[in-house]
């Protein structure tokens, strides 16, 4: 039985964290990788098209969907090119440049993706959002609050991801959701302060742009400080 998966990504300005997001995904992902980028300027675009050249099956596409049309549109955007540019690909997961998935869980992975019960369009990861990379301390427990990221999905479903912001999956048949399923570990506080001021301010832009389900998600406790600091300073 085979399955491949393809990893995808959308990224900006990521070169401080992609050589590791790279070695990390290039184990799991037997299809191919996928990086859409919103317009990084940092170097990048560079690295992965030195990736390209070097035979990985790596397709970089530059697109800013996500400032456009918001991380629902651009989840779905991922499901086609991945359909597109890795016709053989079964599944496919979107992982952020700030995530990674650890070699304890490869196995896991594998298994799940060739031999889980067909019934099942999607694979719930839970996420650890990890305090810093030295100690692996998180917030939570998962075990309490598994925080379960809808990520994996089977290409020949039609999965589809609404709301610009906090998507949400709809049209799939079941979810496979278990604390025993990889995990995936988030080390978003890892990143420098600008970054997070750029991701906070892109959030509550988003926010403010969701007609259709903007009352559908709560605003977050900053969301007001980032809504002044995009008036002020802009993207």
């Amino acid at each position: 039985m085979d399955k491949p998966l393809v990893v995808a990504s959308n990224m900006f300005n990521e070169i401080d964290q992609v050589e590791e997001w790279f070695a990390n995904m290039v184990q799991i992902a037997d299809a191919g990788i996928l990086i859409v980028d919103t317009g990084s300027t940092d170097g990048t675009d560079d690295f992965f098209e030195e990736k390209e050249d070097d035979g990985y099956d790596v397709v970089y596409i530059r697109d800013d969907i996500i400032l456009r049309e918001g991380y629902g549109p651009a989840r779905n955007h991922l499901r086609e090119m991945s359909r597109q540019h890795f016709p053989t690909a079964h599944w496919m997961i979107y992982l952020d440049a700030d995530e990674r998935i650890l070699e304890e869980d490869f196995h896991t992975l594998r298994f799940l993706k060739e031999y889980l019960n067909e019934e099942f369009d999607v694979i719930a990861l839970p996420r650890l959002n990890r305090l810093n990379k030295d100690t692996m301390d998180t917030k939570v427990d998962y075990h309490l609050h598994p925080d379960y990221q809808a990520r994996m999905t089977r290409l020949n479903s039609p999965v589809q991801y609404i709301r610009k912001l906090h998507e949400q999956i709809v049209g799939h048949n079941k979810i496979y959701a278990d604390l025993g399923n990889p995990k995936i570990h988030h080390f978003h506080r890892s990143t420098d302060k600008k970054k997070r001021d750029y991701i906070g301010k892109v959030c509550a832009k988003l926010h403010m742009e969701d007609h259709d389900y903007g009352d559908t998600y709560p605003e977050h406790h900053k969301e007001a400080y980032y809504r002044e600091l995009l008036e002020k300073e802009g993207l």
